[in-house]
């Protein structure tokens, strides 16, 4: 019998808490910082795409990386690093003030997020092990860590606000740099380098062979050549288009230019978050009762709605009430994609997998941002959100028609894709 142990698994959830927290403190401030600076909804949604970058990059080195050095190592090495690399952004800020141009504050957006997706990809290509070595259903698994990753979107936002509050934008960073640093303290102490049912034999011969042709776009062409993902890269690219420049642009618009506070911003996101945390905890139970089609484009569709109604909303209460209901069903779909990218993936390949739908959702978002930051410097910030979010409300019923998830019992059955 193997032996089975939790501490595993909780130390791997909880690091993966602590590093969310932080970024979900700088996801407040950033926008506030460049707001405050230039005044610009533009260049707000300019930083905001810098953020996103470095997904579009581990998508081809990142997840290579990954399945050649070993996600243990680059879980530790890239949480490390990006506790430097985020303290570039106060340290520029506290060394130059009101002298730092928008192409370098664009560049230490970058240099802050360079290493945030690998790291995160690693460890998420870790949780099948540790979830066999606790003996846990990765479904129940992935909801609680759908959970805490929601859980950190409702924290993150109040701490935010909290120490912009207290200490200054500029210092509420250090904050994101600390939970980097114990992060991989954390995950280095309780999570294996390797499984008890693993040998030296076992982790070379998973090593994909060397004259694996373009290495880098593998990950891309398994996802559209493997049809229980393609929904998940397709549809996931369309909706990123819309949700991360409304809550990287539209939302902080909103709150700090139409109703004056960046409180309302905080308790927005806030909002957001907790409805989001009770949709992936309950993901476990959905699945049981709901397919995976209704769960992942019924989330969409009830945000996408949400999304109008801020942009017709009167009074701030009516901003926070649609915040909520637009995390609500949306949580639900986090746990569902890792249950499903875990259960189709190859062992040998997670990292690219992983990292190229990162990649794939945070592309169309760094598009969205752009261009939605350029429509809310000329246009009504309540237009923006209107017509945002029909067009969510549109891709998922198109989604639903069009490419529908399979069920779990028909993807067991289905026999991985050649990339070769």
């Amino acid at each position: 019998m193997r032996p089975r142990s939790g501490v595993p698994l909780v130390g791997l959830i909880v690091a993966e808490f602590l590093s969310l927290l932080g970024n979900q403190v700088a996801a407040v401030a950033m926008p506030v910082l460049v707001l405050r600076y230039t005044g610009s909804p533009l260049l707000t949604g300019v930083a905001g795409a810098g953020n996103l970058v470095p997904y579009l990059l581990a998508a081809f080195y990142g997840g290579r990386a990954i399945d050649r050095l070993g996600a243990w190592n680059l879980s530790v090495f890239s949480d490390v690093l990006s506790s430097l690399s985020v303290l570039a952004l106060p340290l520029a800020f506290l060394a130059l003030g009101g002298g730092v141009r928008a192409a370098l504050l664009f560049l230490l957006v970058l240099l802050g997020a360079l290493f945030d997706p690998t790291g995160s990809a690693a460890r998420q290509t870790l949780v099948p092990g540790v979830t066999r070595l606790a003996g846990q259903p990765l479904e129940r698994v992935n909801s609680l860590r759908g959970g805490l990753e929601n859980g950190a979107d409702f924290c993150g936002p109040v701490l935010g606000v909290a120490l912009i509050g207290a200490m200054g934008v500029t210092n509420a960073f250090f904050v994101n740099a600390a939970s980097f640093l114990l992060c991989a303290l954390l995950f280095a102490t309780t999570v294996p380098r390797r499984m008890p049912w693993e040998s030296e034999a076992d982790a070379t011969e998973a090593e994909p062979a060397p004259e694996e042709p373009r290495p880098s776009l593998s990950g891309i062409v398994f996802l559209f050549r493997h049809a229980p993902l393609r929904p998940l890269a397709a549809v996931g690219a369309a909706a990123g288009l819309v949700l991360l420049p409304f809550l990287g642009v539209l939302l902080p618009v909103l709150a700090t230019r139409t109703f004056g506070s960046v409180t309302l911003l905080g308790v927005c996101l806030s909002a957001f978050g907790l409805a989001a945390t009770v949709g992936a905890l309950s993901f476990s139970a959905l699945s049981r009762r709901l397919s995976r089609s209704a769960i992942y484009y019924g989330g969409l569709l009830l945000t996408g709605g949400a999304i109008v109604l801020c942009g017709v909303a009167a009074e701030p209460y009516q901003v926070v009430l649609a915040a909520a209901l637009a995390g609500l069903l949306l949580g639900a779909g986090n746990p569902l994609q890792q249950t499903v990218l875990q259960e189709e993936t190859p062992e040998a390949m997670a990292g690219r997998v992983f990292t190229a739908l990162s990649a794939f959702q945070f592309a169309a978002g760094s598009l969205g941002l752009v261009a939605v930051g350029v429509v809310a410097e000329y246009a009504p910030v309540r237009a923006a959100l209107v017509v945002t979010g029909s067009l969510l409300m549109a891709v998922s019923v198109a989604g639903a028609l069009a490419l529908p998830l399979r069920p779990a019992a028909a993807t067991v059955a289905d026999a991985p894709v050649s990339v070769q």
